[in-house]
């Protein structure tokens, strides 16, 4: 299967209109180099471990991607950075809350919790929804390649997606941008941030994309293949009651209407080549010389509604730093698109699926190659060769909900970074409530009932059903140590 969606549209012929007022984005630290006060070098400093060190100095495979390389690539979503990103890779072609990273070959599952650690502005995010997002306040992102379970906790396998957005400006000011380009292809992004007194500050960060995709369905005539439509309102508060402590106050909702399961099929049926059926080659066709071809008969939905609200209070004391957070998470999503089953032809004695067969048979069309529809007798079911997606009603319909709450906590006492012997320590709480749900029905040309379960004397009825709800509570204990044996010899246990 090829993917396509919600892919960063390639901005041909694109127009852009940028006002600055006071810039937010924090700069990269510089550093005095050995060659002369008067020569400066790049000192990028990570997060990876929870603490701010160097990057070189990291025992750690760290892909860092500073604001100036951020905005030099137009990053504005998780595949943009993705993509630059060596041994890192993005598969999101069935919904926006599904979003398969891919970390030096250890894969995401679709509907499960992710296999990385997502950390945005030191809060760990759970619900696997949260990442596929805009990004309009970037500041430095982090990719920490390889298992860092003992820093990170459960489900970071694969390694840890760090990122950090501006803070409140002690002046105010912002950033507007807005560009426009082929496809219909619109983007805002507006960050406005100021004081509210010498020791508070706040940020409000917008932004909006719509797009009616690179793809056409060919039976529908139009483009809804890889639409797509979103926005983010983004709120942060921080106050500095002291010139030791800090609290941290964010708030976040944001909407999606957009297209689903925007993939192909491809037949690798190498057997079937010998067999003298119409375009025997096709059945064991180069996926690279796949020809995209979409004809679903239904028009594919992506919903999604996002709210999220965070605190975080760090205190400086006199031996270490003291670190704790809470987080709240809701985020709601649901797709409705055709269904799979036309290639195992569980809807062949549909009437539906017998009517469009015909009448497409009867306009001298078929499926697109190398699928074909045979009919042994007029009114009888058809035979064929079907795929998973075609023009017909035979392969049903598919409505499915993923829902999560969650709610977490966190407290850590850290070490000061700078001594020779540095430590960490905390504890850890979460709870889930997790649903998923999904949906078979039958076509009958009406369209798709936003519901998991319709009845039989419904438009849509529902033949199949897969419903489970997760509950989850989670404790966990943490702590590491570090010991630098000489200036380049550090020693440590997590």
């Amino acid at each position: 299967m090829l993917s396509n969606q919600f892919n960063s549209l390639q901005k041909l012929f694109t127009l852009s209109l940028v006002a600055v007022a006071t810039s937010l984005t924090g700069q990269v630290a510089l550093a005095q180099s050995a060659a002369g006060a008067d020569s400066l070098e790049e000192v990028v400093v990570t997060t990876a471990r929870q603490r701010s060190e160097v990057l070189q100095n990291v025992p750690a495979s760290i892909t860092a991607l500073t604001s100036a390389t951020l905005a030099a690539a137009s990053v504005e979503r998780a595949g943009d950075f993705i993509r630059l990103t060596p041994g890192v890779s993005l598969v999101q072609t069935a919904e926006v809350a599904d979003s398969q990273v891919n970390i030096r070959g250890i894969n995401g599952a679709r509907d499960a919790e992710n296999s990385f650690a997502l950390i945005i502005d030191g809060i760990l995010q759970t619900n696997p929804a949260a990442f596929n997002r805009e990004y309009a306040d970037l500041k430095q992102i982090e990719i920490v390649k390889g298992p860092q379970g003992a820093i990170y906790g459960r489900n970071a396998a694969a390694g840890a997606i760090i990122i950090t957005t501006t803070a409140p400006g002690k002046e105010f000011g912002g950033l507007a941008k807005v560009s426009y380009g082929e496809d219909a292809t619109a983007t805002a992004d507006l960050v406005l941030s100021g004081p509210i007194s010498d020791r508070a500050s706040w940020k409000v960060a917008a932004d909006y994309r719509n797009t009616d995709g690179f793809y056409k369905n060919s039976f529908l005539k139009n483009k809804t293949v890889d639409d797509f439509k979103g926005w983010n309102l983004n709120g942060r508060m921080l106050f500095e009651p002291t010139d030791d402590s800090k609290l941290d106050v964010k708030l976040h909702y944001g909407k999606v209407s957009a297209a689903s399961i925007s993939f192909n099929a491809d037949f690798v049926l190498p057997g079937f080549t010998f067999s003298g059926l119409p375009n025997a080659q096709l059945f064991n066709e180069n996926v690279n010389d796949h020809v995209f071809n979409f004809v679903n008969n239904i028009d594919p939905t992506n919903d999604q509604e996002a709210k999220d609200l965070s605190i975080k209070w760090d205190q400086k004391l006199s031996f270490g730093t003291l670190t704790a957070w809470a987080l709240y998470s809701d985020i709601q999503n649901s797709l409705g698109s055709d269904g799979t089953s036309g290639a195992f032809g569980f809807f062949n004695s549909q009437r539906a699926c017998q009517n469009t067969s015909a009448a497409l048979v009867a306009a001298g069309g078929q499926l697109v190659p190398p699928q074909i529809i045979f009919f042994a007798a007029p009114n009888t079911p058809p035979a064929g060769i079907y795929g998973p997606y075609t023009s017909t009603a035979c392969d049903g319909t598919q409505y499915q909900e993923r829902n999560q709450k969650d709610y977490s906590f966190e407290v850590r006492l850290s070490s000061p970074g700078d001594q020779r012997l540095r430590w960490q320590g905390g504890l850890y709480y979460l709870n889930i409530d997790r649903e998923v749900g999904v949906n078979t029905g039958i076509d009958t040309g009406a369209g798709i009932i936003r519901q998991l379960f319709a009845g039989p004397t419904t438009a849509n009825p529902t033949v199949n059903l897969l419903w489970d709800q997760f509950k989850s509570d989670v404790v966990a204990g943490f702590g590491n140590i570090a010991f630098d044996v000489t200036d380049n010899f550090e020693a440590a246990l997590a």
